[in-house]
């Protein structure tokens, strides 16, 4: 089994046409396991308004695009912010300097992975951003990075 972990850099090109967006398609469309942090749901959903109210969509599709965002992230494995994670995060931040968000997505992909999947469960590490990419690979997570090439992994 491969989870894909997508963090908003990367989940977000769902819903907004930019580099990458193609790769995005392509994973869910294969129809993989999908997680991420509830973290990711609200900065996608602060993205997106963004992206209204700076008339960079239309009003009424800004709406239809959140609906689809928390119907996606209703399917997903989703990781919440406990005492353990903070606590693991707070280790990363550390060890790897990156920003306050991407520590939290870098401390919910390797608690994913803490988990028992199976023998052959693989978590992958999807971001659009360079330095939570090199953290997770630090880390020995695999990775992928939608803006550079096909996302899905062969099964």
């Amino acid at each position: 089994m491969i989870l894909y972990y997508l963090d908003a850099s990367a989940w977000i090109k769902r819903y907004c046409a930019e580099e990458g967006t193609t790769n995005i398609a392509r994973l869910f469309d294969a129809g993989p396991a999908i997680a991420c942090s509830a973290l990711g749901l609200v900065e996608v959903l602060s993205t997106l308004t963004r992206k209204g109210k700076a008339r960079e969509m239309r009003p009424g599709d800004t709406r239809t695009k959140c609906r689809e965002a928390e119907r996606d992230f209703e399917v997903f494995h989703k990781v919440f912010l406990t005492p353990a994670l903070l606590k693991r995060a707070c280790e990363c931040a550390r060890r790897h300097g990156l920003r306050g968000a991407d520590t939290v997505h870098l401390a919910s992909c390797l608690e994913l992975r803490r988990l028992d999947w199976g023998s052959e469960a693989t978590v992958v590490m999807v971001s659009s951003d360079v330095e939570l990419l090199a953290g997770a690979a630090e880390c020995g997570l695999a990775t992928r990075n939608p803006e550079e090439g096909l996302v899905v992994l062969p099964a």
